[in-house]
């Protein structure tokens, strides 16, 4: 199964992100849109994983996330990825929150490490991807409109717990699926 770890956007920012997306999609650009309801942080991609190395993953995952607290996200700005030249990813960034997300994103990256799942190569940017490009060769109106945007805070959210996640690829997009979520901890 495919997995990955990620903080799920709460439902509440769904519409807003929505609405961005569509301010977007007037420049007409070849970009995959994620739909609202599969929109996500990843924390960490796991590829394919077999059932059987399920349980040892899942008291792993669990391990990583103990005594984390909870702790407030703000979205705010766009950009791409890569920051120059022909875009493959458009995103809605992180403004409140980054450091947080850095330390969880960190700690499940340690501790994940003995089970084989490697490092990531890149410094984590906490970021919320909201379109893959298609075609970079068609990027003028988007690259035009992204300089231009001044995008401020598109909402805040409380990041509660962290998820497990399976995905099933569909010619119609990705499926996601909750395998397991796990708390953070309450601040005191």
């Amino acid at each position: 199964m495919r997995l990955f770890v990620a903080v799920n956007v709460d439902p509440a920012l769904q519409a807003p992100l929505a609405a961005v997306q569509a301010n977007l999609k007037t420049t007409a650009a070849p970009v995959s849109w994620v739909k609202p309801e599969n929109l996500h942080f990843t924390l960490k991609f796991l590829g394919e994983v077999p059932e059987l190395r399920l349980p040892a993953l899942q008291e792993t995952f669990r391990s990583s996330v103990a005594g984390i607290d909870r702790f407030t996200l703000s979205l705010a700005g766009l950009g791409t990825f890569p920051p120059r030249g022909r875009p493959r990813v458009v995103w809605v960034g992180v403004a409140q929150g980054v450091e947080e997300m850095r330390r969880l994103q960190g700690r499940i990256d340690d501790t994940l490490l003995p089970l084989g799942f490697g490092r990531e190569a890149r410094p984590f940017q906490p970021h919320l991807t909201l379109g893959r490009v298609r075609d970079v060769g068609r990027l003028d109106a988007l690259l035009t409109y992204l300089r231009g945007a001044e995008i401020g805070q598109v909402g805040q959210m409380q990041v509660r717990c962290v998820d497990l996640m399976r995905s099933k690829l569909h010619p119609a997009g990705a499926v996601y699926t909750r395998v397991e979520s796990v708390p953070l901890s309450e601040e005191i």
